[in-house]
Order: C-alpha cells, then structure tokens, then sequence
C-alpha cells in the first residue's frame, strides 16, 4: 500500500523494513543491558491503534518478535506496555511481564492480568486511577502513581505515590 499527501509518502511494513528497525532499537537494547539494567520496556507497542489503518496489530507484533529476541539474547526481560486488547498474543510473542498504563482508569487491568498473571506494573497519572488500581489490584500488583513527565525527585512536578 502507498500513501501520498501532502507533505508524506508511506509504504507498508515489509519483512526487510522491519528487520532495519530492529537494528536500531537492537542497539538501544543492547546499551540497556551494558549498562546493567534487568529489563526493557519498549513503548508504542499499540502504534497500529493511532497509524489510521497504516499498521496492523499483527504487524505490530511481527515487530514486537524481532525485539523481543534481541532482548532475550541479551539476557534482558521485556516487557508489553500497551495494547491491552492483545495482551495474549503478546504474552504467546514472548513479552516477560506487562506494564500497564492507566488500566485502572481505561478498565483495562483484566486484559493484563488475563495474559501475565500477577506480572503486571500498573502505572496510573490520576489520584482517581491510582485509588481504582489500589482497590482492585493492589494484593495482586505492583501498582504506582506517577507524573505523566516522569520527573526526577525533588523536581517540580515529581510524583511518586504506591499502595
């Protein structure tokens, strides 16, 4: 499929083409694991979902495989965020455990917890989400507030909250 406008020009998603962009997130999560760090968590997972038909899921996780190998090769656990609506086919991809955004405030945390049990990370932005989350999944789940800028401690605008 193309598609031309004004400004933009799009081709689909091929095989090569995505193997050329696991090449370079390839190398980020290779920096991870040089750095010491247990596991990455790549976002956008649910690009399909803002792409305007541009992308599938199924492509979308055609990608997600290709990373999710690097990850594991490099002794790393990744981790689903997003894309609550195929958490199980991420689950079979390969994804360790799963970080939810705001399924509390979306009514999402069941889709997660569906496909990765109890290894699901909750992240809520709201007072209201982060009460919902507790409440419900709280026993069951890591569960925490933070600001949508993730900001450092002691920064203007830090928010850190748990249950």
């Amino acid at each position: 499929m193309t598609r031309t406008g004004t400004n933009s020009c799009w081709t689909s998603p091929t095989p090569g083409k995505r193997a050329a962009l696991a090449d370079i997130v390839d190398g980020w999560i290779d920096g991870c694991k040089h750095s010491g760090f247990n596991a990455v968590e790549p976002d956008n997972l649910d690009s399909w979902t803002r792409s305007n038909g541009l992308l599938t899921a199924g492509e979308a996780l055609a990608f997600a495989e290709l990373i999710i190998a690097r990850a594991h090769t490099d002794g790393l656990a990744i981790a689903q965020k997003n894309g609550a609506e195929i958490a199980e086919q991420g689950r079979s991809a390969g994804f360790d455990f799963a970080v939810a955004e705001q399924c509390a405030d979306y009514a999402e945390c069941q889709s997660y917890t569906a496909a990765y049990g109890n290894e699901v990370i909750v992240i809520e932005y709201s007072p209201s989400g982060l009460a919902t989350a507790c409440a419900r999944w709280g026993n069951m789940l890591s569960v925490v507030r933070r600001d949508l800028n993730v900001s450092a401690p002691g920064s203007a605008g830090y928010v850190y909250q748990a249950c």
